[in-house]
């Protein structure tokens, strides 16, 4: 039997090099076939399943040897049916890798005899928008921007009538490389997460996000600038910024931050010590849009879309160690809830593209919660999010969490206190975002005062919103969204989570921010109890 040897030429010939398997060298065979094997998966737990599987290969060469010890004659024919054999068990062995058969396989592609997955939605319903999302991990860097297809198994019009009849939605996945075959961890149908799987592992790990979408016929989508029926987004990945990056490596070994969470109750006790604490001393009534200062607001988040390229999204408030709040509105795209693996959180971060800054740290989101009452109206009132980390962060000099605010709910007890906001958004000079963060202070406002301001401000406020600002051109803008509104406490030395960046009115003649309006805070003193909620669990 010959067995090709892996990442080995002759240097000579300019062919493959085989281990030849014969009655005197079955160490080889089984060296090569593990070799093999790891060739093809860097998934740990396809290698155990190999040496549980031991006693089968074990078995197959023995047989050999036994009939080629009987025959002594051209066996190549053995040769062929075993190496199939072997290989068919690889592709079982990898099959069953799939952490959830019944939705995600692994099969081989008739036309391209290359390895896929396969996923089967079964009954899925009819008449609406069909929004499939799959995240895979893969232990390598990317050598380009290709990053993997997702497509319908069938034409649109053949998906189209199985799903009218009933039958299952099928799609196939094309990896970006042949090896290392990658991990699914995520599946998301309709913003609904079916099934979800462990990360590869691996000195480098690079996330990637495929989605697609369905238009059923007739749809309002199905016309204009919409495709016809179907979409398959530009695929996202996780790993390669602007220049090849190690997610969680080498950034939680440089912290050595546990992968171990504590229990909640801890979290809330820590969080409690450290909160609202800023680590550097300066006088915190700076003028609007100054400079800020490396640790001088530790709970300060970005949160990135993951496209080919990191894209800032919003920014975020870390308020425990697993959970960041922003507004519900940043995690929408296209009036589509994104899956959780679509962002990532930079915390302890202070220029915006430094992707090596010293002391800050990624995170992947596991989960998040929109609040119940939010309808993507454009309405404030119910505008927030709690974003959950995948991985806990630990505290540092530049990572704290910010105190949820304490004491009294009333509104008019805040009226014409300052808050502060901090954020990489849009400057006066009409940048989109800075490299920066930069800070401004606004007073709050009393609610009739800012419904008088402005007849707009009626469709965007309600009970648990209030409004702040100077009114002269300086404020939160376009990329500050999700931001939060923190006041300082002089008897605690400390700052509290009073609101979050929602909305501000748009001006006509430059299609931004009008930032001689007030600015629309969801109020967090509102929401207390959802928020507690959320982080406890």
């Amino acid at each position: 039997m010959l067995f090709p040897e892996t990442e080995r030429k002759d240097r000579k010939k300019g062919k493959q090099k085989f281990v030849k398997c014969s009655s005197s060298r079955l160490s080889n065979c089984k060296q090569a076939l593990l070799k093999y094997i790891h060739k093809y998966s860097t998934n740990p737990q396809i290698h155990r399943a190999v040496r549980i599987n031991s006693i089968l290969f074990r078995d197959y060469l023995s047989n050999f040897k036994r009939i080629n010890g009987k025959h002594g004659r051209n066996f190549r024919m053995i040769k062929v049916i075993i190496k199939a054999v072997l290989l068919l068990h690889l592709f079982q062995l990898i099959a069953g890798q799939s952490p959830c058969p019944n939705y995600f396989q692994y099969v081989q592609d008739e036309a391209s005899n290359k390895l896929i997955g396969y996923i089967k939605i079964p009954s899925p319903p009819i008449g609406v928008n069909l929004r499939l999302s799959v995240s895979l991990s893969i232990a390598v860097a990317l050598p380009s921007k290709y990053v993997g297809r997702l497509e319908l198994a069938r034409s649109k019009e053949q998906s189209i009538k199985a799903v009218n009849q009933g039958r299952p939605l099928t799609y196939k996945v094309h990896f970006p490389l042949p090896r290392p075959i990658p991990s699914l961890t995520g599946l998301w149908f309709n913003d609904q997460l079916i099934c979800s799987g462990p990360r590869a592992t691996g000195p480098i790990v690079t996330t990637i996000m495929l989605n697609h979408t369905l238009f059923p016929p007739g749809n309002a989508l199905s016309s204009g600038t919409q495709p016809a029926t179907d979409t398959n987004p530009i695929p996202s990945t996780i790993g390669r910024p602007e220049f090849p990056i190690v997610i969680y490596s080498p950034w939680q070994t440089e912290l050595n931050v546990s992968n171990v969470r504590p229990a909640p109750a801890n979290n809330n006790r820590q969080s409690d010590l450290e909160c609202g604490r800023s680590s550097n001393k300066i006088n915190p009534l700076i003028v609007s849009g100054k400079k800020t200062y490396r640790g001088q607001w530790p709970w300060l988040a970005a949160i990135f879309l993951v496209k080919l390229e990191f894209e800032f999204q919003c920014a975020g408030t870390l308020i425990s160690n697993n959970h960041v709040i922003t507004a519900a509105h940043c995690l929408i795209l296209n009036n589509v809830n994104l899956p959780p693996g679509a962002f990532l959180i930079s915390l302890g971060r202070y220029r915006l593209r430094d992707w090596r800054e010293k002391g800050s740290v990624n995170r992947e989101v596991e989960d998040y919660k929109l609040h119940p009452d939010y309808d993507g109206s454009g309405n404030a009132d119910s505008d927030l999010a709690v974003l959950v980390l995948r991985e806990s962060v630990q505290y540092t000099s530049v990572i704290k969490p910010i105190c949820l605010w304490s004491g009294s709910s009333l509104l008019s007890n805040v009226v014409g206190k300052v808050g502060h906001v901090v954020g990489w958004g849009r400057d006066e000079a009409g940048n989109r975002y800075v490299q920066e963060p930069r800070q401004i202070k606004s007073p709050i406002v009393a609610q009739e005062v800012c419904l008088w301001s402005n007849r707009n401000f009626v469709a965007f406020t309600s009970n648990r919103t209030f409004c702040a600002g100077e009114r002269n051109g300086s404020g939160p803008c376009n990329g500050d969204s999700g931001s939060g509104f923190v006041i300082y406490n002089n008897e605690t030395d400390r700052y509290y989570l009073r609101g979050i960046v929602s909305r501000s009115l748009l001006d006509s003649n430059t299609l931004s921010c009008d930032l001689t309006q007030f600015v629309i805070y969801v109020d967090i003193a509102q929401h207390l109890d959802w928020i507690q909620r959320q982080i406890s669990v």
